[in-house]
């Protein structure tokens, strides 16, 4: 290991030794939902060069935190994912969101789409007056997720492999309007920056599930 070491036996300063490095946290953030190519973490985390996200993925295999594995059929291509210990780190990750939701950030900072999935596990409120519970495709580019809303709590998972209520297709940003702007879903709709297919009203009830930490302002960025 290469990395600085804070050498404190305290497990939290431990934790840091591993994931403290500027990047690694982040990388880990990019691998929640499921293994990534080199390029597609790239792509989540474009502040990062080569080199440096490179030296974090090697430190963070060694660490025992993410592996190479390779993806296919059709295409066979290496890729990394998240081992069981790194898969440990979400809750810590979903808090830090949760911490950091409120605090204000440049307003043309832009957000992974990952991160943005993870934001909706971490600023989940469902109701107590009116039960919600819907299954919704978020489409961001070529990417998909289906998130299930109960009041027992919210699942994301990337993919299409099940039946959803609605699909609603947009980028990170209009969906963050949508749910923290207060931009109503047919603004959004009729100014051609979401589209949605299916239940239109599961939709809507959908994007009133979220808010700030307690305390914080509107939230804007992990």
């Amino acid at each position: 290991m290469t990395q600085r070491t804070y050498q404190d036996a305290c497990g939290a300063a431990r934790t840091m030794d591993i994931v403290g490095e500027r990047w690694a946290l982040l990388v880990v953030r990019e691998l929640v939902f499921g293994p990534k190519r080199f390029g597609d973490l790239r792509a989540g985390l474009p502040k990062a060069s080569q080199n440096v996200l490179s030296q974090r993925l090697r430190e963070l295999e060694q660490s025992g935190i993410v592996r190479r594995v390779q993806l296919g059929p059709p295409a066979s291509v290496h890729a990394y994912e998240l081992t069981e210990r790194g898969r440990q780190l979400e809750p810590t990750l979903i808090e830090l969101s949760r911490w950091g939701a409120g605090l204000p950030a440049e307003p043309d900072v832009e957000m992974s789409t990952d991160a943005f999935m993870l934001l909706l596990k971490a600023l989940y409120r469902p109701p107590t007056d009116a039960p919600v519970t819907a299954r919704l495709r978020l489409q961001v580019g070529a990417d998909a997720f289906e998130v299930g809303v109960s009041p027992s709590g919210i699942s994301v998972v990337r993919g299409r492999s099940g039946q959803v209520d609605v699909t609603v297709t947009g980028t990170v940003r209009a969906l963050r309007d949508l749910m923290f702007g207060g931009t109503p879903l047919r603004s959004a709709v009729s100014t051609g920056k979401i589209e949605v297919h299916g239940d239109s009203t599961a939709a809507e009830r959908f994007f009133l599930l979220f808010g700030a930490a307690p305390g914080a302002a509107r939230p804007q960025e992990i």
